[in-house]
């Protein structure tokens, strides 16, 4: 094994993670209004959150360099997050969402999300997982990590994992696509924490049935979610904890990142070995504050739009509020801290290339 390159001296925990790294294009109510542009994607916005939490938070990723990418670079550096290995190359490719807002006529609201431009029609850049090739020359620069995540099964991330893992990391796994059959079994085998929501157990169907994870955890939308924990001798068996209730309903996108970024700000420091002993309430409360943390962020449009909105400190005490039930959250949206990008097509590059 290699040893990885060590980090400054720090005081914060240090989580590294590979996959879905992207431009999220936010269009709210209405496909006229220019889209909100912010980093996201499954990995950008767990990493993301973390770093807003007081992590050294690394993102692995192959970007194309575009305007697309311009953007998330300039968004995640907002948030300290560290972009020593985000690479930006013709080899690459920025993925872009386009998520649509919408309410009904009775007043309902919902999302749905397009890889297609809203404009122009075509179809959007997409994910490139590292290079399993590169692997080796990115291990020796790594910093040494408490938690490594992964939200997408390839080679080279669960290469990753495994070295994360040999180096003491606590490794999390969250897929957010459909996997390969033999690649899920070696992120199963890897993976400490293994955290799914219930429609995404289509393609990870051995998800459930996993035997090696410390914990695994299945989130099941407004009804909340079930989890799992090894213990030796014993059968698993699964506990239900209900969803926070939220008081003033915006959008869900973005609500299982918050969750799982709660998760990890709590139990990531504990290692594999503080996790298997940790006690029953020490899980179960690591679980509550990510679902709080998701009940807050439906407050807001898009997957981090109360980041723009908020402070740390209201955060807290927001998060606390709905974790206790002892008051009613009450956000304030038009309270912008920080604003994020608003913009017309310039991030798609079909518009782009046809106004030249």
């Amino acid at each position: 094994m290699m040893r990885h390159r060590r980090t400054v001296s720090s005081a914060k925990p240090v989580v590294v993670g590979t996959g879905l790294v992207a431009l999220d294009v936010v269009i709210a109510d209405n496909v006229r209004s220019d889209p909100i542009l912010c980093a996201g994607g499954t990995c950008g916005n767990v990493l993301t959150a973390l770093a807003w939490l007081g992590w050294d938070a690394y993102p692995i990723a192959r970007l194309r360099s575009d305007a697309a990418s311009k953007r998330i670079i300039e968004d995640l550096k907002s948030w300290d997050v560290k972009l020593d290995f985000v690479s930006l190359s013709s080899c690459g490719s920025t993925p872009v969402v386009v998520q649509h807002n919408h309410e009904n006529g009775n007043g309902e609201r919902s999302h749905k999300f397009s890889r297609r431009c809203p404009v122009c029609g075509n179809w959007l850049p997409w994910y490139k997982a590292v290079r399993a090739a590169t692997v080796p020359e990115l291990t020796q620069r790594l910093p040494k990590a408490n938690v490594f995540y992964f939200d997408r099964t390839s080679r080279g991330a669960v290469t990753l994992a495994q070295n994360a893992r040999q180096d003491g990391a606590l490794v999390v796994f969250e897929p957010s696509a459909e996997s390969e059959p033999h690649l899920l079994k070696a992120a199963l085998a890897v993976a400490h924490v293994v955290k799914v929501a219930s429609d995404r157990t289509a393609g990870n169907e051995d998800i459930l049935d996993a035997t090696t994870p410390l914990l695994l955890i299945e989130t099941l939308g407004a009804s909340g979610l079930r989890y799992s924990r090894r213990r030796v001798g014993r059968k698993r068996s699964w506990k239900t904890l209900p969803a926070f209730s939220v008081t003033a309903f915006r959008d869900a996108a973005g609500a299982g990142d918050w969750c799982t970024a709660g998760i990890i700000s709590k139990l990531g420091q504990l290692g594999p070995k503080g996790l298997e002993a940790a006690s029953g309430a020490q899980v179960q409360a690591a679980l509550r504050r990510g679902q709080a943390m998701a009940a807050w962020t439906c407050h807001y449009d898009g997957p981090r739009g109360g980041m723009y909105v908020e402070t740390r400190k209201t955060f807290d005490r927001a998060v606390d509020d709905i974790q206790s039930g002892k008051s009613r959250y009450d956000a304030k949206p038009t309270a912008t801290r920080r604003r994020q990008r608003s913009a017309g097509t310039g991030w798609c590059q079909c518009c782009v290339a046809s106004t030249r």
